[in-house]
């Protein structure tokens, strides 16, 4: 049984970045350019940055290795913003089988913490299912952003603002 909580993300939540994620090798892919979109930025607290990439890309890479485990094809992550923060998405189309949290053993055994970790790094973690796709999100704070007076991003990293 889930131990998550049943619920979609906010609705006015904007998409900023997305993959399709098909092997493990593509997790390094995102955890890569999540911290240059993170590490490009200008935020009051530039050490913030590097921690905000950080504990996204970790939690994209125990999202979607369970979703490459567990789930089915074809698996999306997304990260979405909304005025609150930063919501990373992963999707799957296994929609009949919820998310599940390992009990913690009294021995340690490889696996099964992935859930576990996620919701030490995150605001808020939870999951929702569509009649095709299931989806498991979390919620993070955002690093307070500077205006800035000259864009940093190439023509190819340009996001559409939200």
């Amino acid at each position: 049984m889930s131990h998550l909580r049943s619920q979609a993300p906010p609705a006015r939540a904007c998409l900023l970045l997305s993959w399709e994620l098909t092997n493990d090798q593509d997790l390094r892919r995102i955890r890569a350019e999540l911290h240059h979109f993170f590490t490009a930025r200008e935020l009051d607290e530039p050490a913030r940055n590097d921690d905000i990439a950080q504990r996204i890309g970790l939690v994209a890479t125990e999202l979607g290795g369970n979703a490459l485990r567990h789930g089915m094809p074809p698996i999306v992550v997304r990260l979405l913003r909304d005025e609150d923060g930063y919501i990373l998405d992963v999707s799957d189309h296994d929609p009949h089988h919820a998310p599940e949290s390992a009990e913690l053993p009294q021995q340690f055994r490889a696996g099964g913490r992935g859930l576990h970790i996620v919701r030490s790094l995150t605001r808020q973690l939870c999951w929702y299912a569509t009649e095709d796709v299931k989806h498991v999100w979390a919620s993070f704070p955002a690093p307070h952003e500077r205006p800035r007076s000259t864009p940093r991003w190439g023509a190819a990293d340009v996001v559409p603002p939200c």
